[in-house]
């Protein structure tokens, strides 16, 4: 694994310099200007998630923490530290390693045999393996998360609050993972990117994309956690802390819908620089 790690810190590296050096150099190239970053930047969350997920893991282990008894975990489905480091190493090296390429080729540095987008769908085709593959340990996480999304249905547990929790902290992940699917599916991976039609991406502009989609997305996990609470109200009939934690994210819930709706955020979103697509 250290020489995998030293080849991933190698791809980081010059990554990173060919982006700051085409910033230096043109004013405008860097791979944050690029037409397909949001799924990159959607992969590299998923991706960061699995690396804390593998160092929390650790950290439990090493001062004996039994988190599989907490979460309720199966102990057949659960992998040691080391699976998880080796698996998220090889998934750093393909992202990398697919990002590297579709710069090179958006800025003409390698032959263009197949269109940029084209390294972006093959992420998107890999990350999806990796959500399915094995299918051993992938079917209990599954589980775990529809149990998280048919809430109130069904009686919450430490470990889905802690999913809940966390997907409160992806909100802008997820709206990167509803990016993609718009670009995918619309067929603009294919799309030639100094087309003008590259630049318009109908679809983001939508009225049932930007005022439909995007909303719920930033509604979803603050409704999840507020569903959580009057369920552990329900099942316990503790109104305190339950009643108090629904209250703290039905006003979360309206700041979101404030924020979501303000027209300001879209006058400055206009005359931004690039540099602000990395957030």
């Amino acid at each position: 694994m250290g020489y995998r790690l030293g080849m991933c810190a190698i791809l980081t590296l010059w990554v990173a310099w060919d982006c700051i050096w085409g910033y230096v150099r043109n004013g405008n190239s860097t791979i944050g200007g690029r037409t397909a970053f949001p799924v990159f930047r959607g992969c590299g969350g998923l991706l960061l998630l699995h690396w804390f997920w593998g160092a929390s893991v650790y950290v439990w282990n090493r001062f004996r923490i039994n988190y599989i008894f907490l979460f309720d975990l199966d102990p057949r489905t659960v992998d040691s530290p080391i699976t998880i480091f080796n698996d998220v190493v090889d998934e750093t090296l393909v992202f990398m390693f697919l990002m590297l390429l579709y710069y090179k080729s958006g800025a003409h540095d390698i032959p263009d045999l197949v269109p940029p987008g084209v390294y972006p769908f093959l992420l998107v085709v890999y990350v999806l393996a990796c959500f399915i593959f094995p299918v051993r340990t992938k079917i209990s996480m599954w589980n775990n998360i529809w149990n998280v999304i048919n809430t109130p249905f069904s009686s919450p547990t430490f470990f889905t609050i802690y999913i809940a929790d966390v997907f409160t902290s992806m909100v802008k992940v997820f709206q990167d993972i509803a990016w993609t699917v718009g670009f995918i599916a619309s067929g603009d991976f294919l799309v030639d990117e100094d087309s003008p039609k590259m630049l318009k991406h109908k679809w983001a502009h939508s009225f049932w994309y930007k005022n439909v989609l995007i909303p719920i997305i930033c509604l979803m996990p603050l409704w999840i956690r507020f569903g959580q609470c009057l369920r552990r109200y329900l099942d316990t009939g503790k109104r305190m802390p339950n009643l108090a934690n629904a209250l703290k994210y039905t006003m979360s819930q309206m700041v979101t819908l404030f924020g979501a709706f303000h027209p300001l955020y879209e006058f400055y979103s206009k005359k931004g620089p690039d540099y602000f697509q990395f957030f």
